[in-house]
């Protein structure tokens, strides 16, 4: 059994799966919800509990058929290599979710790969906070951003400088960083790509957003 270090700061999630393309979702959505969180990602149980002597997490977010895991032994494995950390288990076979279900506690939380993404944000959300990891406060937008500023705050997602901004929606780069000061005081967000990350999780709430799941990513 792992012992986990008690004065270290822990803003540490572990993410275990096997399939690349889940596992980069996982992590994105990660990011989204706690941006100065630690990520790790593994393939393997092996691996991961090999890396927690160095660095223990606070929350582990794994896919309940790994390479080197028997599903029988799944739960038993994780409570004694990781005692008292929050698990949010993936799955996208029904006949395991309802056996998983049946073990579900306030720490092992079994969650579809097939859920809609506002729900799967939701969930990693709440995860996230009961691992005590900082997560970005998403207030509601009370006071609306007018349709430039939309506009500027859509480009900084796709990764626009204020220049290339500035050129795209033939205004002065003076005015963009007009925009962007503003809106980063309307969003009480601490800077650009926070700022696009609160919009984007506000136009998912509103439903403005497709809802895609981790299995057809």
């Amino acid at each position: 059994m792992l012992k986990r270090p008690d004065d270290l700061n822990r803003q540490v999630v572990f993410v275990i799966d096997d399939h690349p393309i889940v596992s980069f979702g996982l992590v994105e959505m990660v990011k989204d919800v706690a941006p100065h969180a630690r990520i790790r990602q593994f393939s393997t149980l092996k691996d991961a509990a090999h890396h927690a002597v160095r660095e223990f997490p606070a929350l582990i977010i794994s896919d309940f058929h790994l390479r080197d895991v028997q599903p029988e032994t799944f739960i038993g494995l994780f409570e004694t290599l990781f005692p008292a950390i929050p698990v949010l288990i993936t799955a996208n076979d029904e006949r395991v979710m309802t056996q998983l279900k049946r073990h579900q506690t306030d720490r092992f939380v079994a969650i579809s790969k097939l859920t809609a993404f506002p729900k799967l944000l939701e969930m990693i959300r709440m995860a996230l906070a009961q691992a005590n990891i900082d997560i970005l406060n998403v207030p509601p937008l009370s006071r609306g951003l007018t349709h430039k500023q939309v506009q500027v705050l859509e480009l900084i997602g796709a990764g626009l400088s204020n220049k290339e901004i500035a050129a795209q929606l033939y205004i002065s780069v003076e005015t963009v960083k007009g925009h962007v000061k503003d809106i980063l005081e309307r969003l009480k967000a601490k800077n650009r790509m926070e700022a696009s990350i609160i919009y984007r999780h506000a136009q998912i709430q509103h439903g403005t957003l497709p809802e895609p799941s981790l299995h057809n990513n």
